[in-house]
């Protein structure tokens, strides 16, 4: 079975995303007026395997899969997205005539459909149109074209390349997840011994990194992350870059413009930039494991130590870093003088923009004074100062999982969504996953509730102190200690900002981590 391009969306299927798509929590744009322009479309064939228990083996006769990249593009906004849809037939009761049946069925999984499209013809009787990620058609016919990680790896044994015809597309017991908001996840119990599906939404244009990362990693033979089983990527040619369409541009969703979409760039690629993206993504299942930040406030509503899990924790995540290390290569030191000169212009902004940092300027500019100082005294020490190097990049405790089997597994290291690939995957300091993961501790005592106030604190110390002792970059544990006071504060920033915007009831929850560092403790 192979990726076929197809027919972009119709005006009448644009009228059915134009309504839905603003209500999902994946929904990458938030307040801002976009419109909706098809790109690029693709068809998948359903395997004959794929009828789930209870319906007929034809139970899906006739039914299309169809995975649709959409520009999003408005003031400023030039996004990429994907909508996979299942297009079922509309069954017409005997004697009735074409159109006359407007409602359709449920998704399997119980998930509404998202309409309806009226027939084409004399023998039409019409689409329900289904959301892919939540429908097990579309999970099978993306099984049975995903190309898996090695011979052995895909149920089967299959060919490495495409699971071919005879792959194990067995969805049955699958369950799409609620909990993720960038992204599409579904549980597939009976593929490769347990498995995630990942279906991505936000799309960028190359090689994600939550392929090539944790395909590195496993081969480095590092079990901290579940491991990559298959992967669906989709490569178009040159004639395919169209030319931008501007937001002012006449374009009513769902007519195709003179030249089609665009990359999320809004200009057409150089000869030499990659021609492809990944969609979805197989990766094994933990049995058991509870996501990490559900567990810590957990912890913290009973004010039971986390000080052991986040000791672990720590020891894991300097492991990570040497794994990535080992598997990429590290780059030059960090350039001191620039490192603080841009956390100064970052946390400015912030000042900027929040009347509660405002009150705390001059404070805020002190600490980077001192911080300039300190680091000042290392920048001749050769070595002195960490090495660039590949990092997770959006690392909390929301992606992490931990079971009692496995202990703590990483996730997740696409990074943010709506970044260029080659930001994300930019070397950086391996220390800015540190001061997310302290960061976390902070919102798991307050999501929590916990009543002891060292309950963060505890967790805080026991993480750093076993970070390092297990890290081994050979920086020594002052400069460290600078550089994750520097990285941490400037995270509070951003998210004093963030919260003051979205969740103003939480605001408190930052400031007090502002406050905390400014006055020199940890």
């Amino acid at each position: 079975m192979t990726v076929r391009r197809t027919d972009p969306p119709s005006a009448e299927l644009m009228g059915l995303l134009d309504a839905w798509l603003p209500a999902r929590r994946w929904y990458p744009v938030k307040g801002v007026a976009v419109r909706h322009v098809p790109w690029l479309s693709f068809a998948l064939d359903v395997p004959v395997s794929a009828a789930t228990p209870g319906p007929p083996d034809d139970a899906w006769l006739g039914t299309r899969v169809e995975l649709h990249l959409l520009r999003l593009v408005g003031d400023g906004v030039d996004l990429v997205v994907q909508v996979p849809l299942v297009l079922e037939p509309v069954s017409l009761p005997t004697g009735a005539t074409p159109g006359s049946e407007s409602q359709g069925s449920a998704t399997p999984g119980g998930a509404a459909p998202i309409g309806t499209l009226a027939p084409g013809g004399a023998d039409d009787g019409g689409w329900v149109v289904h959301d892919g990620a939540a429908h097990p058609a579309c999970w099978a016919a993306l099984l049975a074209v995903a190309e898996w990680e090695g011979r052995g790896t895909a149920p089967d044994g299959a060919s490495p390349r495409g699971g071919g015809p005879d792959a194990d597309t067995d969805v049955t017991g699958g369950r799409a997840l609620s909990v993720e908001q960038s992204n599409s996840s579904v549980l597939l119990p009976r593929v490769a011994g347990g498995s995630m599906l990942k279906v991505l939404r936000a799309i960028a244009i190359g090689p994600n990194p939550d392929v090539t990362i944790p395909r590195a990693l496993a081969a480095e033979g590092w079990v901290g992350v579940p491991r990559p089983l298959a992967w669906l990527e989709v490569r178009w040619d040159a004639a395919d870059d169209p030319a931008a369409v501007h937001p002012g541009a006449d374009h009513r969703p769902g007519e195709p413009t003179a030249g089609g979409g665009a990359p999320p760039s809004g200009t057409a690629p150089a000869p030499e930039a990659p021609r492809s993206a990944h969609l979805a993504i197989l990766s094994e299942f933990v049995e058991g494991a509870r996501d990490g930040f559900d567990l810590a406030c957990s912890y913290a509503g009973q004010d039971a130590s986390f000080a052991d899990l986040a000791a672990d924790l720590g020891r894991v995540l300097a492991d990570l870093h040497a794994a990535l290390r080992r598997a990429f290569g590290v780059g030059s030191p960090v350039d001191a003088r620039w490192l603080v000169a841009d956390l100064r212009r970052r946390a400015d902004e912030a000042v900027a923009s929040s009347r509660a940092l405002g009150r705390r300027a001059d404070d805020v500019a002190a600490f980077w004074d001192r911080t300039s100082a300190r680091l000042a005294t290392v920048t001749r020490v050769p070595d002195a100062l960490p090495r660039l190097q590949t990092v997770h990049g959006d690392l909390h405790l929301g992606q992490v999982l931990h079971a009692r089997r496995f202990g703590w597994k990483v996730l997740d290291f696409e990074g943010e969504p709506l970044r260029p690939v080659a930001e994300r995957t930019r070397p950086d300091l391996a220390l800015r996953d540190v001061a997310g993961i302290v960061r976390s501790f902070d919102y798991a005592a307050a999501v929590g509730r916990a009543r002891d106030a060292s309950w963060a604190v505890q967790a805080r110390t026991a993480f750093l102190d076993a970070y390092d002792r297990a890290d081994t970059a050979g920086v020594d544990r002052a400069t460290s200690e600078a550089l994750v006071r520097a990285l941490t504060l400037d995270k509070a920033l951003y998210e004093v900002v963030y919260e003051s915007r979205n969740r103003p009831d939480w605001e408190p929850i930052p400031l007090a981590a502002v406050d905390r560092l400014l006055a020199g403790n940890a």
